[in-house]
């Protein structure tokens, strides 16, 4: 299954009742940085976001990422 990194956040979203504007105001407060719904939105669709900024997402959606062998 090839689901694109934009479509899971958006599920991820839904399913925690949070807004991309409050995750984006999150994700601003942690990393002291500007960050817009419309930078984040392009960096999902784009598939340019980098991987600290998915682990930040997890965290402030309450989730964690683990990586499994795929052999079990």
């Amino acid at each position: 299954m090839n689901v694109k990194i934009r479509d899971q956040i958006k599920i991820l979203l839904l399913q925690k009742g949070i807004l991309m504007k409050e995750l984006v105001s999150e994700m601003g407060k942690r990393l002291n940085k500007k960050y817009s719904s419309e930078n984040l939105s392009n960096k999902l669709r784009n598939e340019t976001i980098t991987y600290k900024e998915i682990l930040l997402m997890a965290d402030i959606l309450g989730y964690k990422i683990n990586f499994s062998d795929k052999e079990n």
